[in-house]
């Protein structure tokens, strides 16, 4: 073990937690970029995570707190005023320094409610998946908080992160390896990721995105001083349970609470004997909320907020980086040296949204008896850069090919989706580059299922 760190016990610890905003969190330290260009506006920057571990490690520089599981860091932002993007990681760790935890610990109760095991505050929500030694009146009143501070104004995020876990190729962590949001002193405000993920992977995971400082690989560091091979192979495997039971269960899209009942019926029996951690009764209120069970024993420390990390607010941060976009945009400069703009590029959109006008082809013939020839079929057609109506048609032939084979494939649902949405494109228009990278990986995925 590195001098000066000790580590705490491994927890167990089933838990559902949303940081409504991580840059308020974090004091707005950056917009960032994205495909080349400078964000200038983030409105959403959510993070939402089940966690299913925790571990408290003593560093020379301060505590760190653990929370391991399925992780999702979402953003919606703008790089031109008036275009929104969305773009999102996931993780499978967050990595809190003492001082951004103990942030998150005394943030201001958004409720009246007083179980020291649900906290609900501005700037982090947090339950545990197991409810069930709390007495009915205050599961109803829990519910019924939970629905109007967490799944009604966040219900989309939450949805899209449901269905990036429920996608096959997501959270195999043979290929990924670990992906930790971080505020460690020496990485603030990044994902660590490790040299072990899959090269391509990889190369999409390290492509910057709004509110984030660049992408680092050196998360090896932090999981040979901090963990076990042990404890790796323990965090793994209950990472894989918490992918098999999210990714599984059903809810009502309607009523998220759902969601969380439905989680804890499947937990108990896939990683049964889990302790229902309760917070201490205090007569007093004390300095902080737990947030995670690791941080009982500092329930009266607040570690203040360094200096070096300056805070400011997201109204200061954005002006900023209006001003810049104005002095680099300027019309009048433009006129006065004689530039005409390209009337397509009037409105910008990055060149890998655009898509590019294509030339008709007629469809290869699709295959009608085996599920690895029509796929792959597909993903012949998409990568030759067919019109996006005829790719839309190709995937509605290979759909009912693969129907009248077997029913209870479970990406179908998926290619009658992109076959409706693709039919109905412009004519003569073909994939822009994101789209096919992203079609590219749907299919490779489906294929893998079916070797």
């Amino acid at each position: 073990m590195s001098a000066g760190i000790f580590k705490g016990d491994l927890i167990k610890n089933n838990v559902f937690l949303v940081i409504p905003s991580w840059g308020k969190l974090l004091g707005y330290p950056t917009l960032g970029t994205y495909a080349n260009h400078h964000v200038v506006k983030i409105s959403e920057d959510v993070v939402v995570f089940f966690g299913g571990m925790e571990r408290l490690v003593h560093t020379p520089k301060g505590l760190v707190y653990y929370l391991l599981g399925l992780g999702y860091y979402y953003t919606k932002f703008e790089i031109q005023t008036g275009r929104y993007i969305t773009d999102g990681r996931l993780l499978t760790g967050l990595m809190l320094s003492d001082f951004v935890y103990d942030r998150l610990a005394t943030s201001r109760n958004l409720t009246l409610q007083n179980d020291p095991d649900v906290v609900i505050a501005e700037d982090v929500v947090k339950v545990p998946i197991d409810l069930s030694l709390k007495p009915s009146s205050k599961q109803t009143f829990i519910q019924g908080t939970l629905m109007r501070n967490l799944f009604i104004p966040y219900k989309d995020v939450i949805l899209d992160f449901m269905g990036k876990i429920k996608d096959p190729s997501t959270f195999k962590i043979r290929k990924t390896n670990h992906m930790f949001l971080a505020t460690h002193w020496d990485y603030f405000n990044t994902i660590l990721i490790s040299d072990a993920m899959n090269e391509k992977l990889k190369m999409k995971y390290l492509e910057p995105t709004a509110g984030l400082n660049p992408i680092s690989l050196r998360l090896y560091r932090f999981l040979i001083e901090h963990f076990s091979d042990a404890d790796i192979q323990k965090i793994n495997e209950n990472i894989n349970v918490l992918k098999n039971v999210y990714s599984t269960i059903e809810f009502d899209p309607m009523h998220l609470y759902s969601l969380i009942e439905q989680a804890n019926i499947w937990l108990k029996i896939k990683i049964p004997n889990v302790p229902l951690h309760q917070g201490p009764n205090f007569d007093t209120k004390q300095k902080k909320e737990i947030i995670l069970q690791s941080g009982n024993k500092y329930i009266d420390v607040v570690v203040n907020w360094p200096q070096s990390f300056k805070r400011q607010s997201k109204k200061n941060l954005e002006e900023a980086a209006h001003v810049v976009q104005d002095r680099l945009y300027q019309p009048k400069d433009i006129k006065k040296e004689g530039i005409k703009l390209d009337p397509k590029r009037e409105h910008f959109e990055p060149r890998f949204l655009e898509r590019p006008t294509v030339k008709i082809k007629q469809l290869p013939p699709i295959p009608m008896n085996n599920i690895i020839d029509i796929l792959s079929i597909l993903k012949t057609i998409v990568e030759e850069d067919y019109d996006i109506r005829s790719i839309g048609k190709a995937f509605a032939i290979g759909r009912d090919y693969i129907k009248s084979m077997v029913l209870h494939q479970n990406f179908l649902w998926n290619m009658s989706k992109l076959a409706n949405i693709y039919q109905r494109a412009p004519l003569n228009k073909g994939m822009s580059s994101k789209e096919k990278y992203e079609l590219l990986e749907k299919i490779d995925s489906w294929i893998d299922l079916n070797k």
